[in-house]
């Protein structure tokens, strides 16, 4: 697989991550470096049955390098700490911040490689 079907396949995972609204640090993130992007991008997209997540999907290249490593981290973290939210949060309704509260309730219990993307990702700005 190429490098750039590999970032493609990535970041479109982080896509669906932020889209899915399943941390308020997530939407805060795709508001302060990807509104303009999606904006620009899907502008004139309807909203619903995926298709905004399928034009930014198409418009990889267009987006700006801040927004691609968001979707990036996003996709790391949510490839990561997949387990431990299915585990320690299973219950929880997504959206609203209420997942990443879990999981900092229950930081001490998160597996370690959720640990580290989440400190590489989060820790690094993104």
């Amino acid at each position: 697989m190429s490098k750039v079907v590999t970032v493609r396949a990535t970041a479109a995972i982080g896509v669906m991550v932020l889209l899915s609204a399943t941390s308020a640090m997530a939407q805060q993130a795709v508001i302060r470096e990807c509104a303009a992007d999606i904006r620009a991008a899907c502008g004139d997209v309807p909203p619903g049955a995926g298709a905004i997540r399928s034009c930014l999907n198409s418009h990889l290249a267009d987006l700006t390098q801040p927004c691609r490593a968001i979707l990036v981290g996003a996709a790391a973290i949510a490839n990561e700490c997949r387990g431990d939210i299915t585990t320690m949060c299973g219950g929880v309704q997504p959206g609203g911040g209420r997942i990443e509260a879990c999981l900092q309730s229950n930081f001490n219990q998160l597996s370690a490689p959720c640990i580290d993307v989440m400190a590489r990702t989060v820790g690094s700005g993104n």
